[in-house]
């Protein structure tokens, strides 16, 4: 049996089961007494007949007519079965018509009312596509004449969908779309605690994404230093991040040129670290001016800088500094040798 019969003899065993088809034309056809028959056009005054009249409008793309179906049916029988469905029609109505926010309101009372529904899942995914249309540019209706930007509401809708279905693929997904597109629109801040806040949210996640969140976070919080002159923090913490996502995924390190980042961290904590011990010594704080210019030697005892650290050690009457050659970062100095009056705005001196 080829392939594509196959295909045609298993949908036509669905069709066959669900005893419902279409012609030709579109038209509706069920299974009667051995063959397709055209089905019976939808009436008025059954709860079948205007759920069926909703769906008809929807799918003669008329969505105007299904929201006002829709509505009628939710008046007319408050405690039918069948609510769940003819709000989630409501809702995809709305969005037809591209009022996004309505359809969104639409989709939450439907998920509110029906916390268990059989249609509870598909509110969830349109809440999503909305979403992502916002971030993607859509405009927001204010007072039905104004266009506004979409993209708060649109994050707003993420973070909701992350709260009302924890631990699913879909909140993984929505809480990764928030961080990428902090990320994307250069956020510097945001998007680090966004992808900090998917990793802890979900520690298992695959390993495709997992390594996609920390490589974007670990650039996301390097590109928050600002300079020799001010603080390191980022810096150290972006370097920490680094040799994390290397240690855990080698070969992507490699490919994504993290070996040479980390020698740009390495260098730029160098320079700071020098400039830092150069200050101390010029202020007569001796044991801060020694614990910097250990820091040099911790970052590269091979390089040019920690020759001259040493030198300068030697000045100061410093204990021989033992050569680590190594990239972690060390702990700060004590207070009591920090207590001089450093630049203004975090500056140091050189």
């Amino acid at each position: 049996m080829t392939s594509k019969y196959r295909w045609f003899v298993i949908l036509f065993a669905l069709a066959t089961a669900s005893g419902v088809s279409l012609g030709a034309e579109g038209t509706e056809h069920v299974w009667k007494n051995g063959k397709w028959a055209p089905a019976a056009k939808p009436v008025e005054g059954t709860p079948q007949g205007e759920l069926a009249l909703v769906r008809m409008h929807l799918d003669n793309e008329n969505p105007k007519s299904a929201l006002k179906a829709a509505e009628k049916f939710l008046i007319n029988y408050p405690r039918d079965s069948r609510r769940e469905e003819v709000m989630m029609l409501a809702g995809q109505a709305e969005m037809d018509r591209g009022h996004y926010d309505a359809a969104c309101d639409k989709f939450n009372l439907q998920m509110d009312q029906h916390r268990n529904g059989a249609f509870y899942d598909r509110a969830v995914q349109r809440q999503y596509e909305i979403a992502d249309a916002f971030l993607k540019g859509r405009k927001r209706r204010a007072a039905w004449v104004f266009r506004v930007s979409g993209v708060d509401r649109g994050i707003e809708i993420l973070n909701s969908i992350a709260d009302r279905v924890p631990g699913t693929v879909i909140a993984e997904k929505a809480l990764l779309r928030v961080a990428d597109h902090h990320y994307d629109n250069k956020q510097v801040v945001p998007a680090v605690e966004a992808y900090d806040h998917y990793m802890k949210t979900f520690p298992k996640a695959p390993r495709k994404r997992t390594a996609h969140a920390m490589l974007r976070a670990a650039r996301a919080r390097y590109a928050q230093y600002r300079g020799e002159k001010f603080d390191d923090t980022p810096l150290t913490d972006a370097q920490e991040r680094f040799l994390d996502y290397s240690d855990r995924y080698p070969e992507e390190a490699n490919k994504a040129n993290i070996p040479m980042v980390l020698s740009q961290i390495r260098n730029a904590l160098i320079q700071r670290y020098f400039s830092a011990a150069k200050f101390y010594t010029r202020v007569g704080r001796k044991t801060a001016a020694i614990f910097y210019y250990k820091k040099v030697i911790a970052q590269d005892s091979k390089s040019h800088w920690a020759r001259r650290a040493e030198t300068e050690l030697l000045k100061l009457g410093a204990a021989k500094v033992a050569k680590t050659n190594t990239s972690a970062t060390t702990k700060p100095a004590p207070k009591a040798d920090t207590s001089a009056k450093a630049p203004k705005n975090g500056k140091v001196e050189k």
